[in-house]
């Protein structure tokens, strides 16, 4: 009896989320209660749709706290590079304006360098992430987990992002042209050649912001609209005719030959796992399988409701970007 409590207890899977899941479950429970009275009006439905899908997509978005803290830094260094170029500019003056102004300087280079490498090499990521699932198991003794984490980056991220380090771009080249500037001497030279390393360093990183904003407000992938999106309504039980291919590598979709990408479940190589872990993982690729199924079943209820009722085109912006982090999971998860 001892051993078979021991051997149960060495197969407990730790899931994170399950809160998470219930929370949601609730929230289409009480939309649906709403959405199918009578007694209550369009406009209040309408509302209520956007309210819980917006709670629902929230519990999917998760705070990762260094991309919140480097966020935080950015506003703020942001408000003291302002003061600063208030002090300089408008109340200081003689040796203080003139310190004063060196630091402004000195913080907007670094900002301005900060930009032009997180552009150049792609890291300016939103603070928040999709999380879709998250476990935690033991193999062999040792302690594993299971996360998919996706990153998501909303359009107005992208706009402060762009709009802040120009506004800083601008401060710096007025602050040199007013006070290190003049004509007649040497410093021209130097401002030209200042002012052309500028120019080299920061157009491709704009472009390069400009490119992603634009990417963002694209249409979404053709094949997986088609297939998938647009015909919801015969995709409704898309996760219940599933099978896993040999070795759980990934997910085949029966009704319509999609398959799965690899590297979403956990592969259970049973040349390499003892019994109890081979249970454990197969255990957690079919959590994982109803983590993906709830999503779906949160989102076909929102494209159900959403073609029930008209919208104005304030809220249609919100049914978008709501749309859109659904869709970024399920992108993220069909090989299309």
């Amino acid at each position: 009896m001892a051993e078979k409590k021991q051997a149960k207890s060495k197969i407990k899977i730790v899931k994170p989320l399950k809160k998470e899941v219930k929370q949601t479950k609730e929230l289409l429970s009480d939309l649906n209660s709403k959405i199918n009275n009578s007694e209550v009006s369009e406009k209040d439905k309408r509302l209520t749709l956007i309210k819980t899908h917006k709670k629902i997509t929230n519990l999917l978005l998760k705070t990762i706290p260094y991309l919140l803290f480097l966020f935080i830094l950015d506003v703020v260094m942001l408000s003291v590079i302002t003061v600063l170029f208030i002090l300089s500019a408008f109340i200081l003056d003689g040796t203080a304006a003139d310190i004063v102004r060196y630091i402004l300087l000195g913080v907007s280079a670094f900002m301005l360098a900060k930009f032009t490498y997180m552009n150049w090499f792609s890291k300016n990521l939103y603070f928040k992430k999709i999380i879709v699932f998250k476990y935690k198991s033991k193999v062999d003794r040792q302690k594993f987990r299971a996360v998919r984490e996706i990153s998501f980056t909303p359009i107005w991220f992208l706009i402060f992002f762009v709009a802040s380090n120009f506004y800083i771009t601008i401060l710096v080249n007025f602050e040199i042209q007013q006070n290190f500037v003049s004509t007649g001497d040497n410093k021209v030279l130097i401002w030209a050649i200042l002012r052309t390393t500028i120019d080299m360093m920061l157009l491709p990183s704009f472009l390069n912001s400009f490119n992603k904003i634009a990417d963002k407000s694209k249409a979404i992938d053709a094949n997986y609209v088609k297939l998938i999106k647009d015909q919801y309504f015969s995709n409704k039980s898309l996760f219940e005719d599933v099978e896993f291919e040999d070795n759980y590598l990934n997910l085949k979709f029966s009704k319509n030959s999609l398959t799965s990408k690899n590297g979403l479940f956990i592969l259970v190589n049973k040349d390499d796992l003892t019994r109890p872990d081979q249970g454990r993982m197969i255990e957690i690729n079919n959590e994982i399988l109803d983590r993906y199924k709830e999503i779906w079943e949160s989102y076909v209820d929102l494209l159900e409701n959403r073609m029930k009722a008209k919208f104005n085109k304030a809220t249609v912006h919100k049914l978008f970007w709501l749309e859109r982090i659904y869709d970024t999971i399920f992108l993220d998860l069909f090989e299309i």
